[in-house]
């Protein structure tokens, strides 16, 4: 029955990834009493994990795909999007369980609320929240500071994680329909929400003695406090979405998609920093070089050398690395883990992420938990999710990268999390290189910057749609009118 369960959900998500329907679209007459359930709203405003080998991955220097028709990975960021179509159909998933009397995804709703509203945030700066979606009312919403957004998103969390409890709590047996992470779990989800906002906690980091925001006090709580806000216990409880050999299910890289198996290189950013501490995850990730394995016909002697393995630069030009490529002088992603129908999981959230905030947060005096344990769980945790054997973890983590305290721990926290981040949990692995400068990032003239674009510009519609409070925005943030890559948003400013 549950195998039945995981295929419909997972059909369902497939569809409306997929789909451009609207709410309305979703009844026959949206005039019609037919009501539609918030279940099937719930799947469509979850967030969506983002499989690997996609662009994303790309501006995290993981991957590039290569070919002589191509570019270089253009760091030149122009304007962005708003979520305020998936948070309208958010509050139309709330009327339809307020009618319906389901006040679990009313609950649920106020995690997603803050899930969309970060999202928007630390990708512009000040945003419309306090006036935002109340129509004629108020056509045009003032934006709301960064800070205000931030405290009301946390509040919502600490709200949505103690009325999922009490909900947890009265109705044990519930089975949360439109689930497509944990298939019902309530449970599980309730980790997860508190697993998130570590997260977010984590990126206010330059803002950990904000009295108002009290990140560290908050930190503190839910780590003290473990019944009240559980947390995550292993691999089992990440949010993430495991492919299947069926269509809408598959992976973008696999052996229908030729194209991605011939272009997609490794870049160096990534390869050296697992070949400087002998990483055993590199010969999981990676294959070796062509020329490497042409030249040994020992396979095995080949594939077990860390000097096997060569990530192209990604600031050189395409046509360089094409040449590298052709000639079999970079490596490919392992084909035997990426290059079928299954692939890896889709993460949106994970334990180890989980433990290495908690290890960070523990690092920066935030915590009495014990930073090194937190580090090697969240290692451990990554290793196993690419399959490293459990001898080859214990080596590594005593005498190949163990924890080390005071500001080079620090340092080596965020390499594992770069690490663990590769090809996963979307643009998570960017944003902790914008916060932290873990790992240096290689630029040229061939990717239209010198340094790490920090936003996204706003949406271009709200120079004409909004000007006033727009204007009023950028103004009030960066003291001018400027609306580019290079301003320095609130949370970045120490």
């Amino acid at each position: 029955m549950k195998n039945i369960l995981k295929t419909v959900l997972l059909f369902s998500i497939a569809i409306l990834m997929n789909s451009c329907l609207d709410y309305d679209e979703l009844r026959e007459n949206p005039n019609d009493p037919i009501n539609v359930p918030p279940s099937l709203l719930f799947t469509r405003v979850t967030p969506k994990p983002i499989s690997t080998f996609t662009d994303s991955y790309s501006f995290a220097q993981y991957h590039i795909r290569n070919n002589s028709d191509g570019s270089p990975v253009d760091y030149q960021f122009g304007s962005g999007g708003f979520n305020f179509g998936v948070l309208r159909d958010l509050n139309r998933m709330i009327e339809e369980a307020n009618r319906s009397n389901n006040e679990v995804y009313v609950v649920l709703a106020k995690f997603l609320r803050a899930y969309y509203f970060v999202d928007m945030t630390r990708d512009f700066g000040d945003v419309p929240l306090s006036e935002a979606m109340l129509g004629q009312e108020i056509p045009q919403p003032k934006y709301d500071t960064q800070k205000s957004v931030y405290l009301q998103a946390l509040n919502w969390l600490d709200e949505a994680n103690e009325e999922l409890g009490v909900f947890i709590s009265n109705n044990p047996s519930y089975v949360l329909e439109g689930d497509f992470y944990y298939f019902g779990n309530l449970s599980q989800w309730q980790k997860a929400i508190n697993a998130y906002t570590l997260r977010v906690l984590v990126s206010l980091s330059k803002k950990s003695n904000d009295s108002e925001l009290n990140v560290q006090g908050r930190f503190s709580n839910i780590i003290n406090n473990p019944a009240k806000y559980p947390l995550m216990s292993g691999l089992f409880d990440n949010m993430q979405v495991e492919h299947q050999d069926k269509d809408g299910f598959r992976g973008p890289y696999n052996p229908d998609n030729a194209a991605y198996a011939n272009d997609i290189v490794l870049v160096s950013t990534y390869i050296d920093l697992l070949k400087n501490n002998e990483d055993p995850r590199l010969m999981i990730v990676a294959d070796p070089t062509p020329n490497s394995l042409t030249a040994n016909p020992d396979e095995e002697a080949v594939r077990a050398n860390f000097s096997s393995y060569v990530g192209a630069d990604i600031s050189v030009s395409t046509a360089e690395n094409a040449v590298k490529r052709v000639n079999g002088d970079l490596s490919y992603p392992n084909q035997e883990r990426y290059n079928n129908f299954v692939g890896q999981p889709s993460v949106l959230l994970s334990y180890y992420e989980q433990e290495l905030n908690i290890a960070e947060a523990a690092n920066r005096g935030w915590i009495s938990s014990n930073a090194s344990n937190h580090y090697e769980n969240g290692v451990a945790a990554s290793m196993e999710f690419y399959g490293v054997e459990e001898n080859k973890i214990s080596d590594y983590l005593n005498t190949k990268a163990p924890y080390i305290s005071g500001a080079s721990g620090l340092n080596r926290i965020h390499e594992q999390m770069y690490i663990a981040f590769a090809e996963n949990s979307g643009w998570e692995s960017f944003f902790l290189t914008r916060r932290t400068g873990v790992p240096t990032y290689k630029f040229s003239s061939e990717n239209n910057v010198s340094k790490i674009p920090v936003r996204w510009a706003y949406p271009v519609a709200e120079q004409s749609d909004n000007k006033d409070n727009y204007t009023a925005a950028l103004i009030s943030q960066f003291g001018s009118e400027v609306d580019d890559r290079d301003q320095i948003i609130w949370i970045l400013q120490d």
